[in-house]
Protein backbone atom coordinates (compact mmCIF):
# COMPACT_ATOMS: atom_id res chain seq x y z
CA UNK A 1 0.00 0.00 0.00
CA UNK A 2 1.55 3.66 -0.50
CA UNK A 3 0.64 6.69 1.60
CA UNK A 4 1.29 10.33 0.07
CA UNK A 5 3.66 12.63 1.36
CA UNK A 6 1.11 14.38 3.25
CA UNK A 7 -0.67 11.43 4.83
CA UNK A 8 3.21 10.44 6.44
CA UNK A 9 3.83 13.80 7.53
CA UNK A 10 0.28 14.25 9.57
CA UNK A 11 0.92 10.55 10.79
CA UNK A 12 4.80 10.63 12.06
CA UNK A 13 3.29 14.09 14.26
CA UNK A 14 0.60 10.73 16.18
CA UNK A 15 1.30 8.62 18.87
CA UNK A 16 2.19 5.10 17.61
CA UNK A 17 -0.70 3.54 19.40
CA UNK A 18 -2.96 5.98 18.09
CA UNK A 19 -2.43 4.92 14.25
CA UNK A 20 -5.15 3.00 13.04
CA UNK A 21 -5.84 0.82 10.62
CA UNK A 22 -2.86 -0.96 10.19
CA UNK A 23 -3.15 -4.15 9.35
CA UNK A 24 -6.69 -5.53 7.92
CA UNK A 25 -8.66 -5.51 4.58
CA UNK A 26 -8.58 -2.55 2.99
CA UNK A 27 -12.09 -1.42 1.83
CA UNK A 28 -11.55 1.77 0.18
CA UNK A 29 -8.13 3.42 -0.88
CA UNK A 30 -8.33 6.80 -2.55
CA UNK A 31 -5.34 9.27 -2.98
CA UNK A 32 -6.31 11.03 -6.36
CA UNK A 33 -2.90 10.78 -7.58
CA UNK A 34 -3.72 9.73 -11.04
CA UNK A 35 -5.78 12.06 -12.07
CA UNK A 36 -4.66 15.24 -13.92
CA UNK A 37 -5.19 18.67 -12.31
CA UNK A 38 -8.58 20.09 -13.29
CA UNK A 39 -10.41 17.45 -14.11
CA UNK A 40 -12.61 15.03 -12.46
CA UNK A 41 -11.08 11.99 -10.38
CA UNK A 42 -10.16 8.78 -11.53
CA UNK A 43 -11.76 5.91 -9.75
CA UNK A 44 -9.82 5.11 -6.60
CA UNK A 45 -7.46 2.11 -5.83
CA UNK A 46 -10.17 0.28 -3.79
CA UNK A 47 -13.88 0.39 -4.04
CA UNK A 48 -15.89 2.84 -5.85
CA UNK A 49 -16.42 6.96 -5.89
CA UNK A 50 -18.92 9.62 -7.31
CA UNK A 51 -18.26 13.45 -7.61
CA UNK A 52 -20.92 16.02 -8.19
CA UNK A 53 -20.82 19.80 -8.57
CA UNK A 54 -17.86 21.43 -8.49
CA UNK A 55 -15.07 18.74 -7.44
CA UNK A 56 -11.73 18.55 -8.90
CA UNK A 57 -8.06 17.35 -9.05
CA UNK A 58 -6.41 20.28 -7.74
CA UNK A 59 -2.21 20.20 -6.75
CA UNK A 60 -1.47 19.93 -2.98
CA UNK A 61 -2.12 23.31 -0.90
CA UNK A 62 1.03 23.73 0.68
CA UNK A 63 3.25 22.67 -1.60
CA UNK A 64 2.03 22.93 -5.53
CA UNK A 65 5.08 21.66 -7.33
CA UNK A 66 4.25 17.93 -5.74
CA UNK A 67 3.30 15.28 -7.52
CA UNK A 68 0.78 14.22 -4.79
CA UNK A 69 -2.49 15.54 -6.03
CA UNK A 70 -5.42 16.53 -3.74
CA UNK A 71 -9.32 16.34 -4.45
CA UNK A 72 -11.04 20.22 -3.90
CA UNK A 73 -14.75 20.57 -3.34
CA UNK A 74 -16.33 23.95 -3.94
CA UNK A 75 -19.11 26.15 -3.31
CA UNK A 76 -19.43 28.49 -5.87
CA UNK A 77 -23.48 29.68 -5.40
CA UNK A 78 -24.82 31.27 -2.32
CA UNK A 79 -28.36 29.49 -2.91
CA UNK A 80 -27.03 25.82 -3.54
CA UNK A 81 -24.61 23.10 -2.03
CA UNK A 82 -21.17 22.95 -3.43
CA UNK A 83 -18.82 19.80 -4.66
CA UNK A 84 -19.95 16.49 -2.97
CA UNK A 85 -17.49 13.18 -3.17
CA UNK A 86 -18.62 9.90 -2.03
CA UNK A 87 -16.11 6.95 -1.56
CA UNK A 88 -18.22 3.73 -1.50
CA UNK A 89 -16.47 0.46 0.28
CA UNK A 90 -16.33 -2.77 -1.03
CA UNK A 91 -18.64 -4.17 1.21
CA UNK A 92 -21.36 -2.62 3.52
CA UNK A 93 -20.33 -3.20 7.05
CA UNK A 94 -22.60 -4.39 9.36
CA UNK A 95 -21.45 -5.86 12.87
CA UNK A 96 -17.74 -4.85 11.86
CA UNK A 97 -15.20 -2.92 13.25
CA UNK A 98 -13.60 -0.44 10.59
CA UNK A 99 -11.28 2.74 11.04
CA UNK A 100 -11.38 5.54 8.35
CA UNK A 101 -9.06 8.07 7.94
CA UNK A 102 -8.30 11.20 5.39
CA UNK A 103 -6.49 14.52 5.41
CA UNK A 104 -8.50 17.74 4.95
CA UNK A 105 -7.32 21.23 4.17
CA UNK A 106 -9.26 24.15 4.92
CA UNK A 107 -7.75 27.64 3.69
CA UNK A 108 -7.53 30.89 5.31
CA UNK A 109 -8.77 32.83 2.66
CA UNK A 110 -12.34 31.11 1.92
CA UNK A 111 -12.90 29.09 5.47
CA UNK A 112 -16.13 27.48 4.28
CA UNK A 113 -17.14 24.68 6.11
CA UNK A 114 -16.30 20.92 5.49
CA UNK A 115 -18.44 18.28 6.42
CA UNK A 116 -17.89 14.45 6.57
CA UNK A 117 -20.97 12.03 6.33
CA UNK A 118 -20.18 7.80 7.51
CA UNK A 119 -22.82 6.35 5.42
CA UNK A 120 -24.22 2.98 4.72
CA UNK A 121 -24.27 1.99 1.39
CA UNK A 122 -27.18 3.34 -1.22
CA UNK A 123 -29.76 1.95 -1.95
CA UNK A 124 -30.19 1.44 1.83
CA UNK A 125 -31.50 4.40 3.93
CA UNK A 126 -29.13 6.95 4.05
CA UNK A 127 -28.92 7.34 8.10
CA UNK A 128 -25.96 8.59 8.67
CA UNK A 129 -23.70 7.08 11.50
CA UNK A 130 -21.98 10.02 12.53
CA UNK A 131 -21.04 13.46 10.54
CA UNK A 132 -18.16 15.97 11.50
CA UNK A 133 -17.89 19.23 10.64
CA UNK A 134 -14.96 21.60 10.00
CA UNK A 135 -16.73 25.24 10.87
CA UNK A 136 -15.48 28.26 9.59
CA UNK A 137 -14.76 29.73 13.01
CA UNK A 138 -12.25 26.52 13.33
CA UNK A 139 -14.39 24.45 15.53
CA UNK A 140 -14.74 20.64 15.14
CA UNK A 141 -18.14 19.75 15.74
CA UNK A 142 -19.44 16.03 15.99
CA UNK A 143 -23.86 15.54 15.21
CA UNK A 144 -24.54 19.23 14.71
CA UNK A 145 -24.06 19.17 18.62
CA UNK A 146 -20.68 18.53 20.47
CA UNK A 147 -17.65 20.67 19.69
CA UNK A 148 -15.03 18.17 20.16
CA UNK A 149 -11.85 20.18 19.23
CA UNK A 150 -10.24 22.96 17.30
CA UNK A 151 -8.07 23.02 13.96
CA UNK A 152 -6.27 25.44 12.29
CA UNK A 153 -6.48 26.97 8.84
CA UNK A 154 -4.11 26.63 5.91
CA UNK A 155 -3.16 23.51 8.10
CA UNK A 156 -3.22 19.44 7.61
CA UNK A 157 -6.05 18.13 9.23
CA UNK A 158 -6.32 14.45 10.03
CA UNK A 159 -9.06 12.19 10.50
CA UNK A 160 -8.89 9.41 12.33
CA UNK A 161 -11.80 7.12 13.33
CA UNK A 162 -12.63 3.74 14.59
CA UNK A 163 -16.15 2.60 14.36
CA UNK A 164 -17.08 -0.27 16.23
CA UNK A 165 -20.22 -1.73 15.37
CA UNK A 166 -19.89 -5.62 16.64
CA UNK A 167 -22.33 -5.11 19.73
CA UNK A 168 -25.63 -3.67 20.85
CA UNK A 169 -23.59 -0.28 22.48
CA UNK A 170 -22.16 0.57 18.37
CA UNK A 171 -19.18 3.22 19.04
CA UNK A 172 -16.92 5.47 17.26
CA UNK A 173 -13.72 6.40 18.41
CA UNK A 174 -12.60 10.23 16.86
CA UNK A 175 -9.12 11.51 16.55
CA UNK A 176 -8.48 14.75 14.78
CA UNK A 177 -5.36 16.49 14.71
CA UNK A 178 -5.00 19.83 12.77
CA UNK A 179 -3.16 22.49 14.46
CA UNK A 180 -5.59 23.40 17.39
CA UNK A 181 -7.08 20.98 20.21
CA UNK A 182 -7.12 17.71 19.48
CA UNK A 183 -10.36 16.02 19.27
CA UNK A 184 -10.12 13.22 20.93
CA UNK A 185 -13.46 11.11 21.95
CA UNK A 186 -15.81 8.21 22.00
CA UNK A 187 -19.00 8.44 20.81
CA UNK A 188 -22.45 6.50 20.67
CA UNK A 189 -23.72 5.23 17.65
CA UNK A 190 -27.61 5.52 17.27
CA UNK A 191 -27.87 1.89 16.98
CA UNK A 192 -30.94 2.19 14.10
CA UNK A 193 -28.35 3.85 11.81
CA UNK A 194 -25.40 0.84 13.03
CA UNK A 195 -27.71 -2.02 11.74
CA UNK A 196 -27.26 -0.56 8.08
CA UNK A 197 -23.78 -1.17 8.33
CA UNK A 198 -20.93 1.57 7.41
CA UNK A 199 -20.48 1.28 3.13
CA UNK A 200 -19.21 5.11 2.26
CA UNK A 201 -17.93 8.19 3.34
CA UNK A 202 -19.20 11.39 2.05
CA UNK A 203 -17.79 15.19 2.04
CA UNK A 204 -19.71 17.81 0.89
CA UNK A 205 -19.17 21.70 1.10
CA UNK A 206 -22.67 22.25 2.20
CA UNK A 207 -25.80 24.60 1.84
CA UNK A 208 -25.31 27.22 4.57
CA UNK A 209 -27.97 29.89 3.65
CA UNK A 210 -27.89 32.52 1.21
CA UNK A 211 -25.29 34.61 3.28
CA UNK A 212 -22.51 32.15 3.66
CA UNK A 213 -19.64 32.66 1.36
CA UNK A 214 -17.96 30.73 -1.84
CA UNK A 215 -14.96 28.93 -1.24
CA UNK A 216 -13.24 25.70 -1.29
CA UNK A 217 -11.57 22.92 0.95
CA UNK A 218 -9.17 20.15 0.27
CA UNK A 219 -9.07 16.50 0.89
CA UNK A 220 -7.06 13.53 0.70
CA UNK A 221 -5.36 9.66 1.26
CA UNK A 222 -8.89 8.40 2.26
CA UNK A 223 -8.77 4.78 3.23
CA UNK A 224 -10.92 2.47 5.51
CA UNK A 225 -9.61 -0.84 6.59
CA UNK A 226 -11.43 -3.49 8.16
CA UNK A 227 -9.37 -5.37 10.65
CA UNK A 228 -8.64 -9.13 9.99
Amino acid sequence: MTHSNSRWRLLAALPIVLLLGGCGTTVLLDNFNTGAIGASPSQPSTGSSTVSGSAVIAAHPQTPASADHWLRLSRTSATQAGGEYIGSFTQNLTKSKVSVDLVGFVPQSAPIMMTVFFEPKAPLPQIPLMHIDLLPNGNIRVNDSQVVGTFKFDNLVGFFINFDLTGSSPTAEILIRGGGTDASTTIAVPVNAANFGLGRVRIVAPFEGVNAPNGSFLVNDIIAIKPD
